[in-house]
């Protein structure tokens, strides 16, 4: 999943002012599927964009119209992905958690694509560390100890203004071998990331904590550059369409619905923690089912 800090978006925003396009693809000859493209992650073994380019491919596969849906060409993270899709280069569709800044600057299909799953947040640890995080009982014991985020997602703004200390890394690739060497503490995860991390990362050490959670206000939508008004109207009309016949549901389950089972929120210490870049219509959401 796309996470994105706001204070980054300025570049974005400046590229969106000189764009007068309807997206980045060319337009399609008669007859050919138009084109939509979204962000590659490109980094070996990540897996965490494989739902949300599922549920795109879903809802403009029930839309009216002919798409094609794929990755870019090149890999492009987060500031780079909106600033490309803004200036109408390679990118049509973004999925991140929205923000103010992200509202202004964009275009939401504000049609929450995850439940809102982000938003809670359990932790990678060090397995020798197990004992140490299930002494905790308040907030202000776990403030002792240092978390590790990606310094441009969103999480981090998030935990850093509710008093929580973190150590900022420059890339998601270099998070586990951080943690595996004690730079932090532990890694806050959304529960539909961490089980597919600790098969790819759990070599080094590191174990799902089992007793504590995070909980904040964390809406997913696709968002377009604001003049592709029409491919926004194309991704809402074929995300209602999947709502009612079933099929969004489906694809949620078979993505998250072990990986919700395993975490067992309703027997962990949930901290609430509260969202200063979430827009006031982006409430807290229940614990997915």
């Amino acid at each position: 999943m796309i996470h994105i800090a706001s204070r980054a978006l300025a570049l974005a925003s400046v590229a969106l002012l000189g764009f007068g396009g309807f997206g980045a693809s060319a337009e399609p000859s008669p007859g050919a599927p138009q084109v939509v493209t979204y962000p590659s992650s490109g980094a070996a073994g990540d897996k965490r964009g494989d739902y949300y380019a599922s549920l795109l491919k879903l809802a403009l596969g029930k839309a009216d119209g002919h798409f094609a849906v794929q990755p870019s060409a090149k890999p492009s993270v987060a500031v780079r992905a909106f600033v490309s899709m803004a200036a109408g280069q390679d990118i049509d569709v973004v999925w991140a958690p929205t923000t103010v800044q992200l509202e202004r600057d964009y275009l939401p299909v504000r049609i929450p694509v995850d439940k809102g799953i982000l938003g809670w947040r359990i932790f990678l640890i060090g397995e020798d560390d197990r004992g140490q995080f299930e002494s905790i009982r308040s907030l202000e014991q776990l403030k002792a100890l240092p978390a590790g985020l990606v310094r441009e997602w969103v999480d981090t703004g998030v935990l850093q203004s509710n008093g929580l200390p973190v150590v900022a890394a420059a890339r998601y690739e270099n998070l586990f071998t951080m943690l595996a060497a004690q730079r932090f503490r532990y890694l806050p995860r959304g529960v539909g990331e961490i089980y597919g991390e600790l098969s790819n990362y759990g070599h080094l050490g590191l174990a799902v904590e089992s007793h504590l959670a995070l909980h904040y206000p964390m809406c997913s939508y696709f968002f377009v550059a604001r003049q592709n008004t029409e491919l926004a109207e194309h991704i809402e009309q074929g995300l209602r369409r999947a709502q009612k016949d079933g099929s969004f549901e489906q694809l949620f389950q078979q993505f998250f619905g072990k990986a919700v089972q395993a975490a067992k929120l309703d027997k962990r210490l949930v901290f609430e923690l509260d969202h200063p870049t979430a827009p006031a219509t982006c409430l807290r959401a229940p614990i997915p089912q």
